[in-house]
């Protein structure tokens, strides 16, 4: 018993400082999102993406202890696409429970014909017992577009490097991921990524009628050897959206995170 709350506190702590932000669509589907265009993820999995978005968005995310908010704007008014963001979350780690807060802000452009660039920066605000710290730090993100329906991502997460005035496990890591999106007849969409981390992950979206959405999606930690399996459902209205994702892992079965989003389009 002593082993496996050890251990699933280490995974918590890893995850502290190592992975990004998912919304409740790339949750669903295995933690994908780095070449595919959502409101809630430009911003935290690859900001080059915001320019294929068309309007302006509100996004908010509901998860135990964690809790994300967006404001995307891509307007025809706007001189760049730009968003702005708030993450909160807590988890408990060896020194005790810790806060965590991220304040980023994004643009992007086209910088050739299928070719996207973005940039987001960070401020983080890492609290515990009796200490806090703070962090600033950039991803940059590149996408490219040969079609309509496909479209590969890479990004540079954290390119300012380590702060090492602060604990090891408390730092924000460099680190590099890429992403596929191919999507079949505007109705399914396949979506894969990899990152510099050892995470391999896949998911699958596909329309059940014209509201309702159904994503199913895998992931595999190979360095701390953590699969996930995800599921999620979602309604997409003309006016707002609501997603559901659900993750567990199979060998663990305290290892689960359940999540829920607003998108409000405006």
């Amino acid at each position: 018993m002593k082993t496996s709350l050890f251990f699933l506190i280490h995974l918590i702590a890893l995850s502290a400082s190592a992975q990004v932000f998912n919304s409740s669509i790339s949750s669903a589907t295995g933690g994908t999102g780095r070449a595919a265009v959502e409101a809630g993820d430009a911003v935290f999995l690859n900001p080059s993406t915001l320019v294929h978005l068309r309007g302006s968005f509100l996004y908010s995310s509901f998860a135990k202890d964690e809790f994300a908010v967006t404001l995307t704007d891509n307007s025809p008014a706007s001189v760049l696409p730009a968003s702005l963001g708030f993450l909160q979350k807590k988890s408990e780690v060896p020194q005790g429970e810790l806060e965590e807060q991220d304040i980023v802000f994004a643009l992007s452009d086209f910088v050739k014909d299928k070719w996207s660039v973005g940039v987001t920066g960070h401020y983080y605000t890492q609290t515990i017992p009796g200490n806090s710290y703070r962090q600033i730090n950039g991803d940059i993100g590149m996408m490219y577009t040969p079609k309509a329906h496909i479209g590969l991502g890479l990004v540079a997460y954290n390119v300012f490097g380590e702060n090492k005035d602060i604990p090891e496990n408390f730092r924000k890591k460099f680190s590099v991921g890429a992403g596929f999106n191919y999507i079949y007849e505007a109705k399914i969409r396949f979506r894969a990524d990899i990152t510099s981390e050892s995470i391999f992950m896949g998911g699958l979206e596909s329309y059940l009628n014209d509201f309702f959405i159904l994503r199913v999606g895998y992931s595999s930690d190979t360095d701390d050897q953590r699969d996930l399996g995800t599921l999620g459902l979602a309604f997409k209205g003309p006016k707002f959206a609501i997603n559901y994702a659900y993750q567990g892992n199979p060998q663990n079965s305290g290892d689960y995170r359940h999540s829920v989003d607003l998108e409000i389009p405006f």
